[in-house]
């Protein structure tokens, strides 16, 4: 099985905008049988804060909320890493992210993921 790694760097609540793409990109990886996950690092983690408001707000072109597009990812079994310096930084834990973000893990357990043969890394 293919293995696909979407890694959010650029990408934040903040600013939806950038994050709608690398959601439908995980999406469809997952609906062609690619092994998928989502690591989020720095402000990335901000998009799986529960009361994060500015997930709901609407992505051009559709106007769909982020929210949306990250519940679609969880939803056909897209896996949800987030990053243990950025969750520290924040003073998050994970009573504070919404259901599905699948664990947190540190720099050196992203690294090593990611260099795993037969592993493709797309970075937003």
């Amino acid at each position: 099985m293919k293995r696909l790694i979407i890694q959010l760097w650029q990408t934040s609540a903040e600013e939806p905008q950038l994050a709608a793409t690398p959601f439908m990109m995980a999406v469809a990886g997952a609906a062609m049988d690619m092994d998928v996950e989502i690591h989020a690092l720095g402000a990335s983690v901000e998009i799986f804060v529960d009361d994060m408001a500015s997930r709901h707000r609407g992505v051009a072109p559709l106007a769909r909320p982020l929210s949306a597009y990250v519940d679609d990812a969880l939803r056909i079994g897209v896996r949800v890493y987030v990053c243990s310096t950025a969750m520290r930084d924040r003073q998050l834990d994970t009573a504070h992210m919404i259901e599905g973000v699948s664990e947190i893990i540190g720099m050196v357990s992203m690294l090593e993921r990611a260099t795993e043969p037969g592993v493709t890394v797309l970075t937003y």
